[in-house]
């Protein structure tokens, strides 16, 4: 009976432990079908077919609008940096006062972010992965003048730009140009450099540039050139042309800030050699910029380079730009302030503001002033590297006032567009503090009398220390391919 009653116990122990083992395989299968370990022993989901590819749907969308958005990102860049290219298409009229008096104007100024004077030229990587352009500008005519009489002078220039652009990525992008420049005899690489897009916002550039934070149309506002040069009567009557040396190597970063700023730094090299001592040749230049609805407001400084000839005390200053006098208008003010380390005391301050706008309606009509106040402590010399002399380079000791506006009025006549304009200077102290001088400056533009070819003359008026008259006619040739 005892071996009965053991038997029959255990069949119906046996029961139900087989019974939820059947229950705990099916259990088993369920859970495992939808997990497995991975090599590093972590339990992780297998999901059926169709949620694998799903979730391979999605990852391939997230991926495409990642890219989308890495491509918009990078034509945003190239947009910003075309903005010197594109203000000629919006407001095409208003450069009518630079091509009459055959400058470049030494900024943008038509947008209250400043941007580098660089054109960048917009491409497909996949139809075109470099792209030449190019800018050709001629002129040939005459400069006669009657007071005091001087023979006829042959006006003849040439200027030729060949650039290109690569962009095997559209994050990176390598920019060159070759200059070509009679009779400057000038003839070689103007520009090339590269810039790479780190993470869709910062910008890194390193190379041969000519870089530009300028705000102004005719008087010098650039820190990154600024030689507290004395202004002369030549400065007035012309900006210089560009020559291969005015661009340096160059190493900038730009990096934003949040959505309503950004910092921009740059070291400059001021030597076309290898000097022993590298540390001493370079320049350093930093710029905080922050928008503010139609405003911008920027902090910026400067430390010249050791060895740079037309070095001076260290700089801070402070910007403002707006357009709040609406479309195609730009309004600006500069303070520079430069200290002396050694006297510890402030040795020179400039200021500078402008006001520049563009009527389209009911006349095609552009007016731009500016003004500008220089106060110096001392006067800055410099050894001439081959004569051993000193030369007077730098700030008068005292103050100097300078005044400079345009004006342009254009219509059509006779199918051909001529353009009415006149340019005025007036400085207070005068060439080597002779005394005060100015220039007025008469022109006429009539565009199109032959293919890219414009007739210009104009009559530059000195008067006050440096009285003399004359009279300036030439066929301008301008071209860009």
């Amino acid at each position: 009976m005892k071996e009965v009653f053991g038997h029959s116990n255990l069949r119906r122990a046996l029961a139900p432990a087989f019974f939820f083992s059947i229950i705990l395989i099916f259990c088993g299968q369920s859970l495992f079908a939808q997990t497995y370990v991975s090599n590093n022993g972590i339990i992780m989901e297998r999901l059926p077919d169709e949620d694998v590819r799903e979730v391979e749907r999605l990852n391939e969308e997230a991926e495409a609008e990642d890219a989308l958005a890495r491509k918009i990102a990078a034509e945003k860049k190239l947009a910003s940096e075309q903005a010197q290219e594109d203000d000629t298409e919006d407001i095409e009229e208003a450069d009518a006062i630079d091509e009459l008096f055959g400058e470049e104007s030494e900024g943008d100024t038509n947008d209250a972010v400043i941007t580098t004077t660089t054109e960048i030229v917009k491409i497909d990587k996949k139809d075109k992965p470099v792209e030449f352009s190019g800018d050709l500008s001629a002129e040939l005519g005459g400069l006669v003048w009657f007071y005091p009489w001087e023979n006829t002078k042959p006006v003849a220039t040439f200027s030729n730009t060949l650039k290109f652009i690569g962009r095997p990525r559209t994050d990176f992008y390598v920019y060159g140009s070759f200059l070509t420049s009679f009779p400057e005899m000038d003839f070689g690489v103007y520009e090339l450099y590269f810039d790479y897009t780190l993470f869709g916002t910062a910008d890194i550039s390193a190379g041969k540039r000519d870089i530009s934070w300028s705000l102004s149309r005719m008087l010098n506002t650039n820190i990154i050139d600024e030689k507290c040069a004395i202004i002369t009567s030549e400065e007035a009557l012309k900006k210089e042309k560009r020559k291969t040396k005015d661009s340096k190597f160059t190493f900038a970063i730009t990096v934003p800030v949040l959505s309503y700023a950004s910092v921009k730094t740059l070291a400059q090299y001021e030597s076309n050699a290898l000097e022993e001592e590298m540390p001493d040749y370079v320049s350093l230049a930093a710029k905080v910029e922050g928008y503010v609805g139609k405003f911008t407001v920027s902090v910026l400084g400067k430390r010249w380079a050791k060895m740079d000839l037309n070095r001076y005390d260290p700089c801070a200053g402070l910007e403002i730009v707006s357009t709040i006098l609406g479309k195609n208008s730009n309004v600006f003010a500069q303070g520079l302030f430069h200290f002396d380390p050694s006297a510890k005391n402030m040795s020179r301050s400039k200021f500078t503001m402008g006001i520049y706008k563009y009527f389209e309606n009911p006349v095609m009509l552009g007016l731009s002033f500016e003004y500008q106040a220089i106060w110096g402590r001392k006067e800055l010399n410099k050894k001439n590297k081959d004569t051993g002399v000193v030369e007077g380079i730098g700030q008068y000791e005292g103050f100097q006032h300078l005044f400079a506006a345009e004006i342009a009025w254009s219509r059509f006549i006779f199918t051909k567009k001529w353009t009415f304009g006149c340019k005025w200077f007036h400085d207070t102290r005068g060439e080597k503090a002779a005394g005060f001088y100015g220039t007025i400056t008469p022109g006429i533009q009539i565009s199109e009398i032959l293919p890219h070819v414009d007739f210009k003359t104009t009559s530059p008026i000195y008067y006050g220390s440096q009285e003399k008259y004359g009279l300036v006619f030439e066929l301008a040739l301008n071209l860009k391919y």
